[in-house]
């Protein structure tokens, strides 16, 4: 179990280098937004169709610094990769108020790399989705966060093989213990770990977990 929540960790952690080096390289001067729209879209050309990135983008702190929303945002659609539009006019009806989602809001005030989901991607990819999230702060403070979608269908085909030296049922749960991936046929991906009358009742065993790093996800073993 151990072993499984480290090799996790480092299919992660190297998603999260791949971000880094976009934060680590900003311009101290010019077009910040710019940059950003620029090196996130690099990121899904450079990874080709079949990595394990679905999106890539950048959004504003708007808040902290006094300005409009803005956002820019990459998506693979086929072997291309193209802008996926989201309306920041706080006055419109669609508003994508990003700053109160947890990739957003989490990751700007925590200050720390962020994990959410997973999630059904509802634009158009129609699959399981994990959002990993990094802060970006300058000199006067937040700027904004950079962040990236990942493919599950393709994240668990990473792992099959490590999956398949394992003995014991598990699951890779996220901070709110539903399944990112399970050995065990009835927990899928998205549903919770136990049902919620288990989890409320007060004689409920409480499950044993290998967590994956520090980022809030764990591996845990489950009864057949």
């Amino acid at each position: 179990m151990v072993r499984f929540a480290d090799q996790v960790a480092a299919r992660i952690d190297a998603v999260v280098e791949r971000l880094s080096t976009v934060v680590d390289e900003i311009p101290s001067s010019g077009d910040e937004f710019g940059y950003f729209g620029d090196s996130t879209r690099q990121l899904l050309v450079d990874g080709g169709e079949d990595d394990v990135l679905a999106g890539a983008g950048y959004a504003v702190s708007y808040a902290d610094r006094g300005c409009p929303p803005a956002m820019v945002w990459w998506a693979h659609r086929g072997d291309s990769v193209i802008e996926r539009t989201h309306s920041v006019d706080p006055n419109s009806e669609s508003f994508y108020d990003y700053a109160s989602l947890r990739w957003f809001r989490t990751a700007k005030d925590v200050g720390q790399v962020t994990l959410s989901g997973p999630f059904i991607d509802a634009w158009g990819a129609d699959d399981y989705t994990v959002t990993l999230s990094l802060p970006v702060t300058g000199p006067t403070g937040a700027l904004g966060v950079v962040a990236a979608d990942v493919d599950v269908r393709r994240f668990i085909a990473s792992l099959i093989a490590d999956l398949r030296g394992l003995s014991t049922p598990l699951a890779l749960v996220n901070e709110s213990d539903r399944v990112v991936v399970s050995t065990f046929p009835k927990l899928s991906t998205g549903l919770p770990v136990r049902p919620r009358a288990a989890r409320r009742a007060a004689e409920a065993d409480t499950l044993q977990r290998f967590p994956v790093s520090d980022y809030g996800w764990s591996v845990i073993p489950v009864a057949g």
